[in-house]
């Protein structure tokens, strides 16, 4: 007995110790820092110090978070001073009170200047204390601690990864009556005494954002949950069964949704029939309530538009599936570009992506997509682990969710061009149709412009998406085709017609020569003539294919000389059922030149060691779109 209580008084003074020890926290009087690698030292400013601290005490009528903040970086170039001389005392956006602030410039002979207390400015709105390094030169290290008190939060991100290189980073966490977990990037390595754990990550190179590539994933960086013992609601065995497997209604009751049920005639159908019925009414019919927006309670839900919650509509999916016997899953997911699920918990300031799967059939009822019809998930899991829960065993597994084909999402133009009798001018006829997630992005992306905004909007919208914005044009007329969203449970194409003037010439003269500009017909085409390396691997948001035609009309009087540069050919090497490729070909019929080309992006994922071969095929699109068939006088 004796013994015990002697660890609980050790205890307790470890918790008093560590929670003082925050208070009393302050810099070295003559701090020694990492020496700069060679790699680093044409760097404009290397972070030499990025150490932080978050102490959490919950107990009685006792909480608080205490936060501290310590950083020195070195500013080599003068440019940069601006960028970095100007700190604010502020953690998360909600500050109690600054405890303690401190700012000091260190010169390059060792020579240390203390900034006085009165250079510290505290705005009169929020409270926010701020200083501004004064004086400073190229050569100078700039270093601050500060301490703040506010109300303790459950989780957070702290990222560590700077535009410039990090040398040392560390994060420590202490708590009083809390459990404390984190969830760190691979270069962190922890350890622990007693209720205190430090993490520690060393050199972390500069960030670099990249087109298509998972960068708030591969951020360096650490995540933190916090949570009372006995009341940790996160982990999925928990939170699958409280939140996600008995659906609830908010601004309806049960029986309103039963008789939505019945309403809907659903009744000898396939599942496959009665879950297309199902989704295309709710699609259809619902949205969700906006921003500012106040919900109402509903009367009947079979009367047409209405608005509801986000979770409203959620649970009535689940709800509906529960009534017909359709077995389901409830499944988180996570964006592949922002993390992954992890195995354990609902890692709170993550976004977690949540649907319904249908074993029966292998699909997945996206409710919170309003754009995404039954069938393949939102595009941006694909290929990423998730987390199912069986409302009926309460059992758990884990799903990777599919990979839709290239051929789900077509992208598809016909381009009719024919020139004026001076050849000053061109009038095209252009189709621009597609499917898959093109198609149901599209469809709803013009139903939103329709209802919402003007005119004006939907031309340019239009202008754009199929000519792109560098393409000064006249848009005669416009058609649209298959815009009900019906149309997407069988992937038909999405369509606009659209009849142009195209307001700049397409042809050049070069002596008795014409040059027209006809892959200028496939719209803007993206790049990557200045990413000649890459840091990270390709990911794209889904395969597809580009299928483009071109039918020109030869002037009177001409015939074609060369369309050589119209013909293209580019191909990964490797996996053919994975591998990229752009092939156009053209030929001469009649009195027209028909141009063809295939663009298909087979993989979701091509590795940085194929980069160059991936960049070759992007490239040989947007070459196209400069290359011209040459036509000269008959003779």
């Amino acid at each position: 007995m004796i013994k015990k209580i002697a660890f609980i008084f050790v205890l307790l003074a470890s918790f008093q110790s560590y929670s003082q020890e925050i208070k009393n926290y302050t810099w070295d009087e003559k701090p020694t820092f990492k020496e700069i690698p060679e790699e680093y030292k044409n760097q404009p400013a290397v972070v030499l110090l990025d150490k932080r601290w978050i102490h959490t005490r919950v107990g009685g009528y006792a909480y608080a978070t205490f936060g501290m903040n310590h950083f020195a970086i070195k500013i080599n170039k003068a440019e940069e001073i601006n960028k970095y001389n100007k700190i604010k005392a502020q953690d998360n956006g909600y500050i109690r009170n600054v405890r303690d602030f401190h700012a000091r410039i260190i010169k390059p002979n060792g020579e240390i200047k203390i900034l006085p207390q009165d250079k510290i400015i505290e705005t009169t709105e929020d409270k926010v204390k701020s200083i501004v390094f004064e004086g400073v030169e190229a050569g100078d290290i700039l270093e601050y601690y500060f301490i703040i008190k506010e109300n303790p939060s459950s989780y957070g991100v702290e990222v560590f990864q700077k535009e410039i290189p990090v040398l040392f980073a560390e994060f420590t966490h202490s708590q009083e009556g809390v459990k404390f977990q984190t969830f760190a990037s691979p270069e962190f390595k922890e350890s622990s005494f007693s209720n205190k754990s430090v993490t520690t990550a060393t050199n972390i190179p500069p960030y670099k954002e990249e087109s298509n590539a998972r960068n708030i994933k591969n951020l360096v960086k650490l995540i933190y949950m916090v949570s009372t013992p006995g009341m940790d609601t996160y982990n999925w065995n928990s939170f699958f069964p409280q939140y996600l497997s008995k659906p609830s209604f908010q601004y309806f009751k049960k029986t309103q949704a039963r008789e939505f049920i019945q309403n809907l005639n659903i009744g000898t159908e396939t599942t496959e029939e009665k879950l297309i019925k199902i989704d295309e009414y709710i699609k259809t019919n619902f949205d969700f309530i906006g921003k500012g927006e106040t919900a109402q309670k509903i009367t009947n839900l079979n009367t047409g538009k209405q608005k509801l919650t986000a979770n409203d509509v959620f649970d009535l999916y689940g709800f509906t599936l529960k009534e017909l016997k359709i077995p389901y899953k409830v499944v988180a997911g996570m964006s592949r570009f922002i993390g992954e699920v992890d195995v354990e918990k609902f890692v709170v300031p993550l976004n977690h992506e949540f649907m319904y799967y249908i074993p029966e059939t292998q699909k997945f009822l996206s409710p919170y997509e309003k754009y995404l019809c039954y069938g393949y998930p939102m595009y941006e899991v694909q290929s990423s682990n998730g987390r199912t829960y069986n409302p009926v065993n309460k059992e758990y597994y884990e799903l990777t969710f599919p990979i839709a084909p290239a051929e789900f999402t077509i992208n598809e133009t016909q381009s009719n061009v024919s020139l004026s009798d001076d050849l000053t001018t061109a009038t095209i006829e252009k189709t621009y149709s597609n499917t898959g997630y093109d198609g149901q992005l599209y469809r709803n992306g013009v139903k939103y412009i329709k209802e919402n905004e003007d005119e004006k909007t939907l031309a340019d919208f239009i202008k754009k998406r199929i000519f792109g914005d560098e393409f000064d044009i006249k848009i005669v007329n416009y058609t649209f085709e298959n815009q009900e969203f019906k149309y997407n449970y069988t992937n038909t194409p999405f369509s606009i017609k659209v009849k142009a003037e195209a307001k700049e010439s397409l042809t050049e003269n070069a002596g008795n020569l014409v040059l027209v500009n006809l892959g200028k017909m496939i719209g803007k085409q993206s790049n990557l003539y200045q990413e000649t390396d890459r840091k990270w691997d390709v990911d794209i948001n889904y395969t597809k294919t580009y299928k483009h035609k071109i039918i020109f009309d030869i002037p009177k009087g001409y015939e074609v000389e060369s369309f050589k540069d119209l013909v293209i050919d580019k191909k990964m090497g490797g996996d053919e059922s994975k591998n990229c490729s752009f092939k156009s070909t053209a030929k001469v019929e009649g009195n027209q030149l028909i141009v063809e080309v295939l663009e298909i992006y087979k993989s979701i994922n091509y590795p940085k060691e194929t980069y160059q071969e991936y960049r070759n095929v992007v490239n040989a699109s947007s070459d196209f779109t400069k290359a011209s068939v040459v036509l000269r006088p008959k003779k």
